[in-house]
């Protein structure tokens, strides 16, 4: 794939390259192709926010001492609305606190320059792995809530005791229905849920996290 096709190419995971440095920028761009990833290049903090499509599979290639908006500033703000591409700081002056303060707010990486080639594409292969595994749950987030949204009340509220590892007997001594009420319904809510075990709907209904509590 050429260098042109990979610009256009926007279905590829994209590595956003924040750096004040435009020397550095179109060395990094060149790399990046040079082994067919899609890179884009930003002179700044602001450039980066209002141009960038934050939505898009990849990660940040951040450096951290910038002019203006500084790495830990778009750090912060990219966790605010909550985007999915995880961050690997360069930095040419890393101090300790920096450096735990970066790693505590959720970066990928941090990288000392001169950046080391093999150590800058492991860091990037990495984050972009990162992304993919991110996105992939929120896709299964989606459709578990989705699913969620299916269910009567009642199957909601025998979803709820079955999560809480209760027998069906139990449920129906605390629903005040009889034992064979529960398992229809039981049985309709775990094919509503597409699960076939206990252990799967847990999995499902903790990776749904705050969305369960919602819609239960």
């Amino acid at each position: 794939m050429q260098p042109t096709d990979l610009q256009h190419d926007t279905h590829l995971p994209t590595i956003s390259i924040v750096d004040d440095d435009a020397a550095l920028r179109l060395s990094l761009v060149d790399l990046f192709e040079s082994l067919e990833i899609r890179a884009m290049p930003y002179g700044s903090g602001d450039d980066f926010l209002s141009r960038a499509d934050l939505g898009k599979a990849g990660c940040v290639l951040l450096d951290i001492h910038m002019p203006g908006m500084n790495g830990l500033d778009i750090q912060k703000q990219l966790a605010a609305i909550e985007c999915m591409l995880p961050i690997v700081f360069m930095t040419d002056d890393a101090t300790v606190p920096m450096s735990v303060q970066a790693m505590k707010r959720g970066a990928s990486d941090f990288l000392l320059k001169p950046l080391d080639r093999p150590a800058l594409v492991g860091a990037t292969d990495r984050a972009i792995q990162l992304n993919a595994a991110k996105r992939a749950a929120a896709v299964e987030r989606e459709i578990t809530i989705s699913a969620i949204r299916t269910l009567t009340p009642r199957e909601r509220e025998v979803m709820r005791h079955v999560a809480m590892g209760r027998l069906n007997k139990q449920i129906a001594h605390e629903l005040a229905v009889s034992e064979m009420m529960i398992k229809i319904h039981r049985s309709r809510m775990m094919r509503k849920m597409h699960v076939g075990s206990l252990a799967e709907l847990v999995k499902k209904l903790d990776m749904a996290s705050k969305e369960y509590d919602v819609y239960l």
